[in-house]
């Protein structure tokens, strides 16, 4: 049996401690625990928590210490950890640092199933106390399990559509057996790595595609069987101590066998997913290998179509169909809450454009084009931009396709928005003398739609606004007075749509 989130609270260490929201959570196993300090989602950290691979299953230990009087960025937070499979958070030192749980904070616990523990208040109270007998009641539990196939695949069904994937499963019978697991097809190309200790991926996959695995580490093989899909052949490396047991071997094979059979049912969809998981991550090794099993030109690789919205993943297979006529073999799969799709441009203008209106088809979800990336950083970057700041520029532009320039100007005026009222001001300031006048605010509004929405088309602005085409020509003219400047050309009209941008994204609470 697993150490669930029940048994955490009888741990002599958390003793006093109250779980406060998530009490759907209690039977969900902890596979480990980690730290969190950082808290404050800024741009960089947003960056930096998308490079972490969660193994899911966590119990995360913080003090919110920088966030402490901001509950929205402790829901943002709670968001964010439930999205990467974690289970819960042990949240030390409230009164202290955090005054005390709100509701808000607690309401999203619930809904999101993801275990709050409030520790006693103690100021002496340690984090390493509660990481070491977390630690070794995981320790006990596994020692003393007969079996952990079931154990295994409960944890991955708990886990959110994205991380149900088979680097998740290695890396979970990674850490069980203390063991680096490499999943290779039966030409011996690599599918997947995982290494024990972490971070040795790319130096075992060399040792293994030479045949140089040192003859004094102990090396375990089997097969897995796929019905219809031939076989894939798993290998098993230990460098110090014995080899796995017969029983050991024969639960990771099985686990392994029957987490294909019920998540990954085409071994070819199973290798695509992991494909876009390596580009969006930048894992550059395991992109190439994954790449050379059907033959892909990753480097030819430089647009990225994202598909944002509700219903994605009962819509994914509907999707790869209609990609179909146009694409032999998509490289598409849904990833963190999103459809990604990658392209080469070298397919033509009339296949992207193609692809782009099938992608847009249901006005309800959000498309964003992204053209011209130059590697696989650069396809990463744009993802972390349009997944940070894409739903507030389709407010912006008020329309559901967007390029990624539009993204990348919106998150520009976020940033300046971040510098502060001074910076604010000297961008709105071509707009101060309108502003101030009594019909100030219709004249505004006019340029706004004339310059933002309606491509500087008078026809087009008045049916926008509901107003005749002279009226919308008159305002026009009338602003040019005012501001003695001529609206049509930069870089007036350049520094007025800076100022107009900056006017309605303050308007739509950016």
């Amino acid at each position: 049996m697993s150490l669930t989130v029940r048994k955490l609270l009888d741990l002599p260490s958390l003793r006093g401690a109250r779980l406060v929201a998530g009490a759907r959570a209690l039977e969900r196993p902890v596979s480990s625990v980690s730290v969190l300090e950082y808290s404050e989602p800024s741009q960089t950290q947003s960056e930096l928590f998308e490079a972490i691979s969660f193994e899911g299953g966590e119990i995360v230990i913080t003090a919110f210490a920088n966030i402490c009087n901001d509950s929205s960025a402790q829901v943002a937070v709670i968001r964010r950890l439930a999205a990467a499979g974690e289970v819960g958070l042990m949240l030390y030192y409230v009164g202290t640092f955090v005054p005390e749980i709100s509701d808000e904070v607690k309401e999203v616990a619930d809904k999101l199933s993801f275990a709050l523990i409030e520790m006693p208040p103690d100021k002496h109270l340690r984090y390493s106390d509660a990481i070491s007998d977390i630690c070794e009641a995981i320790f006990r539990q596994e020692v003393h399990a007969s079996s952990f196939v079931t154990e295994i695949l409960e944890e991955v069904s708990l886990l959110p559509e994205s991380l149900r994937s088979v680097s998740t499963v290695l890396r979970m019978l990674r850490d069980r057996l203390r063991a680096s697991l490499i999943l290779s097809d039966p030409q011996g190309r690599v599918i997947n790595i995982s290494s024990f200790p972490h971070g040795r991926e790319e130096e075992l996959g060399r040792l293994f595609e030479s045949g140089s695995l040192d003859s004094a580490w102990h090396v375990d093989k089997a097969r897995i069987h796929e019905r219809g899909m031939g076989s894939l052949m798993l290998t098993v490396v230990r460098e110090n101590g014995t080899g796995l047991t017969d029983d050991q071997l024969a639960m990771t094979v099985e686990t392994l066998h029957l987490f294909l059979v019920i998540w990954s049912p085409k071994h070819g969809q199973a290798v695509i997913a992991e494909l876009v998981r390596a580009i969006l991550q930048d894992e550059s090794l395991k992109m190439r290998r994954l790449a050379d099993l059907f033959s892909i030109d990753v480097k030819s690789i430089d647009t990225m179509f994202t598909v944002k919205g509700e219903g994605l993943e009962e819509s994914l297979d509907e999707v790869k169909s209609r990609l179909e006529p146009y694409i032999a073999r998509p490289i598409v799969d849904l990833y963190q809450d999103s459809i990604v799709l990658f392209l080469a441009s070298s397919m033509g203008g009339d296949v992207l454009e193609a692809v782009s209106s099938l992608l847009a088809y249901d006005g309800d979800r959000l498309l964003v084009r992204a053209f011209n990336l130059k590697d696989t950083s650069a396809v990463r970057k744009a993802f972390l931009l349009v997944k940070s700041s894409a739903d507030l520029a389709s407010k912006v532009y008020r329309r559901k396709v967007l390029d990624l320039v539009d993204v990348q100007l919106v998150d520009y005026f976020l940033s300046v928005l971040a510098k502060g009222e001074d910076e604010i001001a000297s961008v709105l300031s071509p707009l101060a003398v309108l502003e101030e006048m009594e019909e100030g605010t219709v004249l505004t509004d006019t340029l706004e739609a004339f310059l933002l929405d309606a491509d500087m088309s008078t026809i087009q602005t008045s049916r926008m606004l509901g107003v005749h085409n002279n009226t919308v020509k008159y305002r026009l003219k009338r602003i040019s007075s005012i501001l003695h400047a001529d609206i049509m050309k930069a870089p007036q009209n350049v520094m007025l749509y800076r100022a107009l941008m900056m006017r309605r994204i303050i308007g739509l609470g950016g």
